[in-house]
């Protein structure tokens, strides 16, 4: 046999050998590269959504009337998880400041053990049997160990708190930004068909022409080609229309109404950019502040750490049965009642290295306090100027529209009495209906530069009407 016949059998042998677990250890690794959904929502427990419809295919209940700004920011945020998160994790923090407090309090324990015991003394009997015990620790003084963790418990809730309202606020904005898109599709959709139907006349008119002989063949050919790039051009608008009413649905969760309302003019008039928002009242803000709260919390605990915590205690065991083994006596009863002062000597520099953390910790919140303000205000800037500037070329543009239109009527009359060429009248077909295109396209930059404002100046709850209201059970007030 080769000493490589006899290697292999020896591995055989030990092989063999071994348990079973261990000669399926390599299944079970193979097992676990494997990636199977359905699997793992069964090991895990997961429940199986149901069959729904999409939110498009649904009943909507106002789907006649319109859809108004504010109401669809309202319908999102009363429904979005996102927001039930952040206020479930609010609720987890809030029993954090129960437990932080519980160091207050005396704590008590129970229980019950069996054992053997000799103290070592010449005669003595040996403790042995059941004991029950009792034991009172009461936390007299601890240089506020127990003070500095419920701050920073509480601050944690600021925190969430601020979270939460963010939350709102990113939700409001979305839904806010959806309305504005959707309405933007919905009036370029109606340029869109009032191009081709214009565009529809024309062809109309150069086909009477033509068949009278008073104009070419090729003016109808053109008139078609024109037809045909509008009505391109409406697939287009509506395949956008389509898009964004199906991003309003997802925030709905139910199907977008028919029709959007015209954007709140008399709310955008109310909205002031010449006022500085107060930026204490952002939540990026508030989240930062509490952010340095929890630190100076966390700095206070750290340097508590360093003294020492005075306690009382009190503990009481009887044997059960047997000899207790602090008394030596059968079903003896004992206790004690101490004073007790315990300190942390020497951790290996832990308790240095925790006080130099949350002094940085602290330090980079107060940085992000400054980010935050820094980034609203360019934000808020930033916008206004959008703002004015497409109010700005509203007016242009309107004035463009209305000396186009004029053109087009003439061009019209002489096409008629044949003195001006069908590629007049197409190009000024075309040029008005680009102008009322651009015009509105202007007019909806000015609705997201406003919309952007709202949400880098925190206005968002009180422009859409969610102060005083009530948001998935959380109470808004301003």
């Amino acid at each position: 046999m080769t000493p490589r016949t006899k290697l292999c059998a020896a591995a055989l042998v030990a092989l063999a050998g071994l348990p079973a677990a261990a000669q399926d250890a390599p299944v079970e690794l193979k097992a676990s590269r494997r990636l199977a959904p359905s699997a793992l929502a069964r090991e895990l427990g997961a429940a199986r959504a149901t069959a729904a419809m999409h939110p498009s295919t649904q009943a909507a209940a106002e789907d006649s009337k319109p859809l108004e700004l504010a109401d669809a920011v309202r319908r999102a945020v009363a429904r979005h998880p996102s927001i039930a998160d952040a206020i479930a994790t609010l609720a987890q923090q809030s029993s954090g400041i129960e437990v932080a407090r519980a160091g207050y309090y005396p704590q008590v324990k129970l229980g019950m053990g069996a054992g053997l015991n000799n103290n070592g003394a010449a005669g003595a009997r040996r403790g042995n049997g059941a004991l029950a015990s009792a034991s009172l620790s009461q936390m007299l003084y601890d240089f506020g160990k127990v003070s500095g963790a419920v701050d920073q418990s509480e601050a944690q809730v600021r925190r969430q708190q601020a979270i939460v309202l963010r939350q709102i606020d990113a939700v409001a904005q979305q839904a806010a930004e959806a309305v504005v898109k959707a309405h933007r599709y919905q009036s370029l959709a109606e340029i869109a068909q009032e191009q081709v139907k214009a565009v529809e006349k024309v062809l109309e008119t150069a086909r009477l022409r033509a068949k009278s002989g008073l104009s070419t063949k090729a003016d109808p050919l053109q008139a078609e080609s024109r037809v045909e790039s509008a009505r391109a051009n409406l697939l287009q608008v509506k395949s956008l229309l389509a898009q964004s009413r199906e991003r309003l649905a997802t925030l709905l969760g139910a199907a977008a109404p028919a029709l959007v309302a015209p954007l709140p003019q008399q709310l955008a008039s109310e909205l002031r950019f010449d006022q500085a928002p107060d930026a204490s009242l952002l939540p990026d803000v508030l989240t930062a502040e509490a952010d340095r709260r929890v630190a100076a919390a966390q700095l206070d605990v750290a340097k508590a750490q360093r003294y020492p915590t005075l306690s009382l205690d009190v503990s009481a065991n009887k044997a059960m049965g047997g000899v207790n083994p602090g008394t030596l006596e059968r079903n003896g009863f004992n206790h004690t009642v101490m004073l007790n002062l315990s300190s942390a000597i020497y951790q290996g520099g832990a308790m240095d290295a925790q006080v130099r953390s949350a002094t940085a910790a602290e330090e980079a919140a107060r940085m992000r306090i400054d980010a935050a303000r820094l980034v609203a205000g360019d934000q808020a800037r930033s916008l206004r100027e959008q703002a004015a500037g497409a109010q700005a070329r509203l007016g242009v543009l309107a004035e463009r529209r209305r000396s186009i239109a004029e053109a087009r009527d003439l061009y019209r009359e002489q096409y008629t009495l044949g003195t001006r060429s069908i590629l007049d009248l197409l190009n000024a077909e075309q040029e008005i209906h680009q102008a009322a295109a651009d015009q509105e396209a202007v007019l909806h930059d000015l609705w997201e530069s406003r919309i952007g404002y709202i949400g880098a100046t925190g206005q968002g709850r009180a422009f859409y009407g969610l102060d005083n209201t009530t948001v998935q059970g959380m109470e808004l007030l301003p």
